[in-house]
């Protein structure tokens, strides 16, 4: 950690110890530091774009979490597991947004790879979002039938644990 966020080093929601330059507590899921590096003009509506895909997974996983506690309360090894997958997407949703944020900051106005690699980031982060919009629906319409088939959530976790999986590989 450097000296701007040296006081940064735990979640002051939870107490979790957190990485350096992490966005998102891997514990409760909330911001803990809004880095605003100094983005290049070119890609001042990339960053437009980022901010708002921030804003959003901060506010569906914290739906997310909410709904997974609700929900699955009762059965702690569910729990847990559905938790965990959530925490990983945390991980890497942070990981991904520094990157892209870091890339934004390079000098080169000119090079359309960088471009591109910088739109393909911000696809990945969206689809983060979607993933997590799918989950909350599916939550949402599993509590209000109270059906016994867990199928279809299991399916989208697995979904998500395969996105996750696969950025990783990218």
């Amino acid at each position: 950690m450097d000296l701007d966020n040296n006081h940064n080093h735990f979640c002051i929601y939870c107490g979790s110890k957190l990485m350096p330059n992490q966005s998102f507590c891997s514990k409760c899921g909330r911001e803990v530091y809004n880095h605003q590096p100094q983005i290049n003009s070119v890609y001042s509506s990339q960053n437009d774009k980022l901010k708002k895909i921030e804003h959003e997974y901060n506010s569906k996983q914290g739906k997310a979490m909410q709904l997974i506690g609700n929900f699955l309360s009762h059965d702690p090894v569910e729990y847990g597991k559905f938790e965990s997958t959530i925490k990983k997407s945390n991980q890497l949703f942070s990981n991904q947004l520094f990157v892209v944020k870091k890339m934004m900051e390079l000098d080169m106005d000119d090079n359309e790879l960088l471009k591109q690699e910088i739109d393909n980031k911000i696809d990945v982060l969206d689809s983060f979002n979607d993933k997590l919009e799918e989950l909350i629906n599916e939550l949402v319409i599993k509590i209000s039938s109270n059906k016994n088939d867990d199928e279809e959530i299991n399916n989208l976790f697995n979904d998500m644990d395969e996105l996750i999986d696969s950025v990783k590989k990218y």
